[in-house]
C-alpha cells in the first residue's frame, strides 16, 4: 500500500521525526503567509509537473491545481534551508537485512546526482551509535540520530517496503523532511488496522470474497479453500464466503480472517480446512481461540501438518471442534 505524503509524514511524527506544520484540505483554507502547496497523489515527479508550489497565495494555488483534476492538498509552512540530503529504508536482497540508502545530494534530480552509499543495518541489532557516526560523516550533517532510528522503526514495525525521505532539509534548527515516500507490505497490513482507520483508509484483504451462503469458508491456499467451498456446496451446504489465510499465516493473520468471515450476520458456522506446511497448526489454533473468544459462533477445524498435536490440544482445551479428516468436518459443521 503507497501512502499519501501527508499519511507518510504521520508515521514519520508517531516516531519522533520533527515535521513541518502543515494542513490536509480539498479547498481553500485560512492561510498567512509563504507555504508549500503540495498535490496529493500517488505518483512521482510531482515537482518537475508543477504539482509541488511555494506561495503567497495559497488558495489560488490551489485553485490553479483543481483544473489539473486534483482534489486533495497539503499545505504546509515554508522551511528556508541551504541544503539538501536523500535518506531512504529498504531490504537489501542479498543480506536480507534493512539498508540505509543516503546520498548528500536530495530533490528531484537524485536520480542523476551518482552519490550513494549503502549502509546495512541488521535487524538483530538495529541502528548503533556508530552507524550514524558514518552516516553523518558521509553526509556531512550532524544530528541525524532521531530521522535514522525512526525510517528503522517504521521500515520494521510497520512492515513496509520503503520508507523515503527526499529531500531532508538542513536547518539552522535541525533537518527537517520537506517530502515522505512511504509504502507497506500489502500482506501484512492486518497488523496495523489502527493506523489505517487513523488515516481513514480499511483494510480488507484480497483473498476475502463474500458470497451469499450461511457457512463461513477458510483455508490456506487459493486450491484448498476451493476445494472446500465445493466439499460443502456437493453435500448440501452454501458457502458464505472464499477466504485464503494465505501461507504462513501466524496468529494474528488468522484471528482476523476468523473474525472477518464470522463477523458476516449471515454466517451461522465457520469451516476451518488447514493443512500446515510453512503455516504452524499451533499458530493457527492460537488465532481460532482468540477469534471465537469474540465471535461466539461454531467453528469447525481440520488441522492437520507442522506442530497439529499442539494444535489439536489447543482446540480441545477450548472446546473447539477438530478433525483429520475434511469431510468429517464438513459433514458436522453441514448438521
Amino acid at each position: 500500500m503507497k501512502l499519501y505524503e501527508y499519511e507518510g509524514k504521520l508515521l514519520f511524527s508517531k516516531v519522533g521525526i520533527k515535521i513541518p506544520h502543515g494542513i490536509v484540505t480539498e479547498g481553500n483554507i485560512d492561510w498567512k503567509g509563504k507555504a508549500v502547496v503540495k498535490a496529493q497523489i500517488l505518483e512521482g515527479g510531482r515537482g518537475k509537473r508543477g504539482l509541488v508550489k511555494v506561495t503567497d497565495d495559497v488558495n489560488s494555488t490551489i485553485q490553479e491545481m483543481r483544473k489539473l483534476g486534483i482534489n486533495k492538498f497539503l499545505v504546509e509552512e515554508y522551511i528556508p534551508h541551504d541544503r539538501e540530503v536523500y535518506l531512504s529504508m529498504i531490504l537489501d536482497r542479498d543480506t536480507a537485512e534493512p539498508m540505509l540508502i543516503a546520498s548528500p545530494h536530495g530533490g528531484i534530480d537524485i536520480e542523476s546526482s551518482g552519490e550513494v552509499k549503502k549502509f546495512i543495518i541488521p535487524i538483530e541489532r538495529g541502528p548503533r551509535g556508530y552507524d550514524i557516526i558514518e552516516i553523518e560523516k558521509y553526509l556531512g550533517v550532524k544530528g541525524l540520530s532521531q530521522v535514522i532510528q525512526g525510517l528503522y522503526k517504521i521500515f520494521t514495525e510497520y512492515d513496509a517496503e520503503l520508507v523515503e525521505i527526499n529531500p531532508l532539509a538542513v536547518t539552522d534548527n535541525g533537518v527537517i523532511p520537506l517530502d515522505s515516500k512511504v509504502i507497506l507490505e500489502d500482506n501484512a497490513l492486518y497488523k496495523h488496522q489502527d493506523f489505517l482507520k487513523e488515516i481513514g483508509r480499511e483494510y480488507s484483504p484480497d483473498s476475502y470474497v463474500e458470497l451469499d451462503g450461511d457457512i463461513g469458508i477458510i483455508g490456506n491456499g487459493a486450491g484448498l479453500t476451493m476445494a472446500t467451498m465445493d466439499m460443502v456446496k456437493l453435500m448440501g451446504g452454501n458457502p458464505a464466503d472464499f477466504m485464503d489465510v494465505g501461507g504462513g499465516a501466524d496468529r494474528e493473520r488468522v484471528r482476523y480472517c476468523v473474525i472477518k468471515v464470522g463477523s458476516n450476520p449471515k454466517v451461522k458456522k465457520i469451516l476451518v480446512n488447514i493443512y500446515g506446511g510453512i503455516t504452524r497448526c499451533d499458530e493457527v489454533a492460537l488465532g481460532i481461540v482468540d477469534a471465537y473468544n469474540v465471535i461466539k459462533k461454531p467453528i469447525f477445524v481440520r488441522l492437520v501438518g507442522t506442530n497439529e498435536e499442539e494444535g489439536w490440544k489447543i482446540l480441545k482445551e477450548h472446546g473447539i471442534n477438530f478433525y483429520e479428516n475434511p469431510i468429517d468436518a464438513v459433514r458436522d459443521a453441514l448438521r
